[in-house]
């Protein structure tokens, strides 16, 4: 099976149906939330001092501005020198994940101008966007890679398709450009939170290849109502000996807390089908040793036969005695609305869940979870006495200019105007999309703060610094794919943890032994960006 085919299986409604609302594990629609991007009653048109470029007609509009000493002004000032060389085309066209696609042709809630009208106004520069569910773009991406057709000027795709991209040949190197035009993508005040997420976020074997435009570092969120109530709590010292924490240091304090709240019919929503079910399995594999429990090593030996390995694939499939009996079958989609219908006690997702679920729509809670959620911090495994928290970067919505694009130059303009810390944050703030914040600017931003919910802001910024790097290099779709059956099979029962991990890890010599020298570059480039910090 590969990785778009078992994505677009599990992923039902699709993310533009749950977004819309109409898909059958719906919970509403992302409608505007009061206090968003309140338009003035008689508002004055016209940039603030100093600024040559962005809105100005919807209050706060000023925070989204920019001259050409700014990011987003550096990319503006770019097309206006190639259209001045006659070099500009007439429009860009961009392959785009559908979730992701509103946040860019949508005003803000209460009117006012969208980011693909602020940039067609500023660079007479149309934006042809081709909409493209997550379960299909790679798909298309990998059509116009292998025909050569050059019908896309720019791709969006999932931050783990990087390697195989470049190994194809289908993604631009971006080195020329960055140094050119200088992106604030690690902007110490504004960027990245560190210097190796901008590492890891943006670049490939040392270079420049993509750009993020997701947050996908997924996030611990629970229901406080059932965490605090008091009568779970007595009952939950009683059966194990402790108090239900307020912030979960361990695995297995989210393992007794799953079982405790299943047999009251409310079990974890942590997802443990095929694809998405892997970002669970990475983060607690990472945490079994100190300071990572890395699944390959420096020379691409897999390591998922050792002790550890076996035991974190163990827990994980003894985990799914306390979720639904549904989750095999589970997407994102079902898991937001299972915890949207109090259905389920925790989740182990992405940071939008608080943003779609917890929120009030014309004037009413939006969901039955609305005012129950709340967030923790990744939690771990215990080892040699030190706690080891991590969290893992999966999914995550990625964009890269196209080898064969016509207009390298304008597409990387474009790569670099909305993905700068300003016109970024003015995406993200948008409540009405899938790009979920990370950079500085975005967790600092009001709008940002209010649509994902202030209590998510420290649990994200937690959670960016203990998260590891799934896989991205060439070869991610086979070796997740071999991984995925595998334990499929074992969390259906055909086979042991212990016989998953030997087949899996017999399959990935093998998808490993064809690209060794290119796999153990990879590995050694992206080292620096594994947390090492212990407890």
């Amino acid at each position: 099976m590969s990785a778009s085919k078992s994505l677009s299986n599990v992923l039902r409604p699709s993310r533009r149906a749950f977004m819309a609302g109409t898909g059958a594990a719906a919970i509403g629609a992302l409608a505007p939330l009061p206090g968003f991007f309140n338009p003035r009653s008689a508002y004055a048109a016209g940039l603030s001092a100093g600024m040559t470029g962005g809105p100005d007609n919807f209050a706060g509009s000023e925070l989204y501005q920019y001259n050409s000493g700014m990011s987003e002004g550096r990319a503006i000032e770019g097309i206006k020198a190639l259209k001045a060389a006659g070099k500009a085309p007439e429009k860009l066209t961009l392959l785009f994940v559908a979730s992701c696609v509103p946040q860019l042709i949508s005003p803000p809630p209460g009117g006012g101008e969208s980011v693909k009208e602020t940039w067609e106004r500023e660079t007479g520069i149309k934006l042809d966007i081709v909409s493209t569910e997550a379960g299909e773009i790679w798909k298309k991406v990998l059509q116009d890679v292998t025909t050569g057709n050059g019908t896309y000027d720019l791709y969006t795709h999932s931050w783990n398709n990087i390697g195989d991209l470049v190994s194809a040949k289908g993604a631009l190197n971006l080195d020329e450009y960055v140094e050119k035009y200088q992106p604030d993508w690690g902007d110490p005040d504004r960027g990245t939170p560190t210097p190796q997420i901008r590492e890891l976020l943006y670049k490939y074997n040392g270079s420049n290849y993509v750009a993020s435009l997701d947050g996908d570092f997924v996030c611990w969120q629970y229901r406080k109502d059932l965490m605090t109530d008091p009568t779970h709590m007595a009952a939950f010292k009683s059966k194990f000996g402790y108090d239900i924490p307020a912030q979960p240091s361990t695995w297995d304090e989210i393992d007794n807390i799953s079982e405790y709240f299943h047999g009251h019919g409310m079990g974890h929503a942590n997802l443990l089908g095929p694809f998405w079910g892997l970002s669970n399995f990475y983060a607690r594999f990472a945490s079994m040793k100190a300071p990572n429990n890395n699944w390959l090593d420096e020379d691409a030996n897999p390591t998922l036969t050792t002790p550890e390995g076996i035991k974190a694939a163990e827990a994980h499939i003894r985990s799914a005695q306390w979720t639904s009996k549904d989750n095999l079958t589970w997407g994102w989609a079902e898991q937001y609305g299972a915890m949207a219908n109090l259905q389920a006690c925790m989740a182990m997702t992405y940071s939008n869940m608080a943003a779609i679920n917890d929120k009030m729509k014309d004037g009413k809670p939006a969901t039955p979870l609305t005012g129950k959620l709340s967030a923790w911090k990744p939690v771990g495994s215990r080892v040699d006495g030190k706690l080891v928290r991590r969290s893992v970067i999966y999914f995550n919505v990625t964009a890269s200019v196209a080898a064969k694009s016509q207009n390298p130059e304008a597409a990387y303009l474009f790569l670099q105007y909305i993905s700068s810390t300003r016109t970024y944050s003015r995406l993200c703030g948008n409540p009405v999309g899938g790009c979920d914040p990370f950079q500085l600017a975005n967790l600092a931003d009001p709008n940002v703060r209010t649509n994902v919910n202030e209590y998510m802001m420290d649990p994200i910024k937690d959670t960016i610094a203990h998260a590891v790097p799934s896989i991205n290099f060439a070869g991610q779709a086979a070796l997740d794919n071999a991984l995925d059956e595998n334990l499929q099979a074992a969390l259906t029962g055909k086979m042991t943890a212990e016989e998953a991990m030997a087949a899996t890890e017999k399959a990935w010599k093998k998808i490993i032994s064809k690209r060794k020298d290119e796999t153990v570059a990879a590995i050694r480039a992206q080292a620096a960006a594994w947390p090492t910090s212990v407890e």
